[in-house]
């Protein structure tokens, strides 16, 4: 019974790991391929077509944004569901629970990467807006 619970709490870390890790490349992915379509449109005038209201540039923007958007909200996911589990009570009934939190590196890395993806899901929604409110390469 030990050696399953430790090798639980072994791939519970590995998964925590991995979504701390791939939420920091996928939002850096993501404002690289931004600043790059930008630049590229700029640069060569590609994406410049009209669809609907919206430039090219713009749904393409918006295709990968989203496409960002809900793999940081998988990557938020795993982890909360890892910290949900190394809890006792209900968060609501538990008084301690930042003190169980940091009693073990598990939960306190799941709590990390939930926090931090979290956060950079926030800024992914941000993005959203200077591509609709400012004209990429001062188009009118």
């Amino acid at each position: 019974m030990d050696l399953l619970t430790i090798h639980l709490t072994e791939s519970d870390e590995r998964k925590a790991r991995w979504s701390l890790f791939l939420g920091i490349t996928i939002w850096f992915l993501h404002l690289s391929v931004l600043n790059t379509l930008v630049s590229v449109s700029c640069k060569w005038g590609w994406l410049t077509y009209p669809v609907g209201r919206l430039s090219g540039l713009q749904l393409a923007e918006t295709i990968i944004s989203v496409t960002a958007m809900l793999a940081m909200l998988v990557l938020t996911y795993v982890p909360w569901r890892i910290w949900q589990e190394s809890q006792t009570e209900k968060p609501t009934e538990n008084p301690e629970l930042l003190q169980e939190t940091e009693e073990d590196s598990r939960p306190l890395l799941a709590f990390i990467a939930m926090l931090l993806n979290g956060l950079l899901f926030l800024f992914v929604i941000v993005a959203f807006v200077p591509m609709f409110a400012l004209k990429a390469c001062g188009q009118a």
